[in-house]
């Protein structure tokens, strides 16, 4: 039955001319079909338009805090709570060695203003936890605090000899 299908259709001569209202009615079935398609099409935007309300509204209601458990953030928080057990260890010793409620003061102001650094570097941290500049600035601003309480200690220390030493003298 091997034919070419050319020479199939060479003999039907009705098949080569369409009938007169063939245009008419291929575009009639044309509309037809595309009605009943945008109508499907119609209820699925709405469908869906529907659902993505639903979880937007859910989730905006709803929202649970979501626990970050990057290895990342448990390392800066360890790092984190013991700078500041030393920091506070450091401005409790030097508040008990300091006689000068202004140099007290004066530092405390200081440590202020580097808490509230610490605060908005954290919350940029707490956005981009894999951000290593940001961990950076959270432990030089950490250390910058210690820094600054050891070598405030060291200088009343070195008063505190001095003082002694001209009491001494005298």
């Amino acid at each position: 039955m091997k034919q070419d299908i050319r020479d199939f259709f060479k003999d039907r001569e009705d098949l080569k001319i369409p009938p007169a209202n063939h245009r008419n009615e291929f575009l009639d079935k044309l509309k037809t079909q595309n009605k009943s398609k945008k109508r499907g099409y119609t209820w699925l935007k709405i469908v869906a338009v529907a659902i993505v309300a639903l979880t937007v509204g859910f989730s905006i209601f709803y929202e649970k805090p979501v626990e970050n458990v990057s290895p990342m953030l448990a390392q800066v928080e360890a790092v984190e709570e013991e700078y500041l057990k030393e920091i506070n260890a450091e401005w409790e010793n030097f508040v008990a060695i300091a006689n000068d409620e202004v140099l007290v003061a004066r530092f405390k102001k200081r440590l202020d203003a580097l808490d509230r650094d610490y605060q908005s570097i954290s919350k940029q941290f707490k956005s981009d936890v894999n951000n290593i500049v940001v961990v950076e600035a959270l432990v030089d601003n950490l250390q910058t605090r210690l820094q600054i309480l050891k070598d405030i200690q060291e200088h009343i220390k070195i008063l505190n000899q001095k003082n002694e030493q001209n009491e001494k003298s005298i």
